[in-house]
């Protein structure tokens, strides 16, 4: 594993990825946050959050990093884009994943479907 994650490598850590139920359902999938997105594309709601983040977890281990940005409060937010598939539909899924530090499992920071990427 290189450090600083680079473009095109996998996430560091990437098996460890984590996210809290409340960053999914207060969020990632409620309707101020891109709940709307989700529940366009995927006809998902904030009580299917675990389906979604397994999926994306599983998806996102060994997918490319396509951004890497360094943050001035320290640390690293890497973008990742996958092709998920929940419930026979299927989208790209753009997500963040931050750093804290060079041993630290990637979080998310946040996913949305969109048919743009």
């Amino acid at each position: 594993m290189t450090w600083p994650p680079q473009i095109g490598d996998p996430l560091p850590h990437g098996r460890d990825a984590w996210c809290s139920r409340e960053k999914w359902v207060e969020w990632i999938l409620a309707d101020h946050g891109h709940g709307r997105e989700w529940a366009r594309v995927f006809r998902l709601g904030p009580d299917q959050w675990e389906w979604a983040w397994r999926t994306l977890k599983a998806a996102v281990v060994e997918a490319p990093v396509e951004t890497v940005r360094t943050l001035h409060v320290g640390g690293y937010t890497c973008g990742v884009a996958v092709d998920l598939s929940l419930g026979g539909r299927t989208a790209v899924v753009v997500s963040a994943w931050h750093y804290a530090g060079q041993d630290s499992a990637p979080r998310l920071v946040t996913a949305y479907p969109t048919a743009y990427n």
